[in-house]
């Protein structure tokens, strides 16, 4: 059974936690183990939403504390840009030996639309955010796998015939790349994304999180069933279904959220930590770049 849970810090400014008694739940909740860590806030209904912590900064840092499978970077989706998060995240999958993971979140628009100083439209969001996917998936998808040489006595550095402009045009985002960093270890990061919040995404994801109902349709690798960890019955109900085969496991949410994944690591353990990344922990395959000639044959 996979298990989640959300980590942001809480309140910032002063009197919010610091940044050292953050650091300390995260030990906390590495040492429940979890298989899915995800850098978002939560509202009181357990709906996932943009961290207060900036999570492409956040993520470089908090992955040397979390030895965690996957720690997922959650992202205002309809105001993060593609160029900007592919490079970003290229980085922290690096860094991370490829435990990073990327979760475009289409909740509290109208919060980000203040802050950055434009309005998007609600209607338009689940398509901008399928194209902002596609765009930044197109990026990474810029660089083959072993275009970098960095051979010292030859003074090599990379294979320039292995890197490309992929010039993507979205309804929303256009991008001709190249992007000016390397294609991420894992080939793109593991895909998260909230079915209850972007219902009709076209976009296949790795792992999806929502109610029984709403992964019923759903085509992601890793189904995970939302649940308040502090709802008794509602816990024995997402066992029940995950032991039908209905989902691969739960993301817990509610103040209670680190004792119920303490208490059902004890039931589960989690597999023999070895040197994998997130997509090998987890099952996922690792995507083909489109751009490679036979790649997708």
């Amino acid at each position: 059974m996979f298990l989640s849970m959300c980590l942001d810090i809480a309140g910032a400014g002063p009197g919010g936690e610091t940044i050292s008694a953050f650091k300390q739940r995260a030990a906390a909740i590495e040492a429940a183990e979890p298989d899915v860590v995800i850098l978002a806030a939560e509202g009181d209904d357990g709906a996932i939403l943009p961290p207060k912590l900036e999570a492409l900064v956040d993520s470089s840092w908090i992955t040397g504390t979390l030895r965690t499978p996957c720690v997922v970077a959650g992202l205002p989706a309809g105001h993060a840009v593609p160029f900007h998060v592919a490079r970003a995240l290229s980085a922290v999958d690096f860094l991370s030996a490829g435990r990073v993971g990327w979760m475009p979140i289409a909740t509290n628009g109208a919060e980000f639309d203040g802050a950055y100083g434009e309005t998007r439209d609600d209607a338009d969001l689940v398509a901008r955010t399928d194209d902002f996917i596609l765009a930044t998936q197109a990026l990474w998808d810029s660089w083959d796998e072993d275009a970098l040489i960095i051979d010292k006595q030859s003074g090599e550095y990379l294979d320039s015939t292995k890197v490309r402009r992929v010039d993507y045009r979205g309804k929303f985002y256009s991008t001709m790349g190249p992007l000016n960093a390397a294609r991420p270890p894992q080939g793109y990061p593991v895909l998260v994304r909230d079915v209850d919040t972007v219902s009709g995404a076209e976009t296949k994801a790795d792992i999806a999180i929502g109610t029984v109902a709403s992964l019923a349709g759903d085509d992601a690798g890793i189904k995970l069933i939302r649940v308040d960890a502090s709802d008794a019955a509602a816990l024995a109900d997402a066992k029940a279904a995950v032991a039908a085969g209905t989902a691969n496991g739960l993301h817990l949410t509610g103040p209670a959220a680190l004792d119920a994944l303490t208490a059902l690591r004890a039931e589960a353990a989690k597999p023999a930590a070895s040197a994998k990344t997130a997509r090998q922990s987890l099952g996922l395959d690792k995507p083909a770049n489109a751009y490679v000639e036979g790649a997708l044959s």
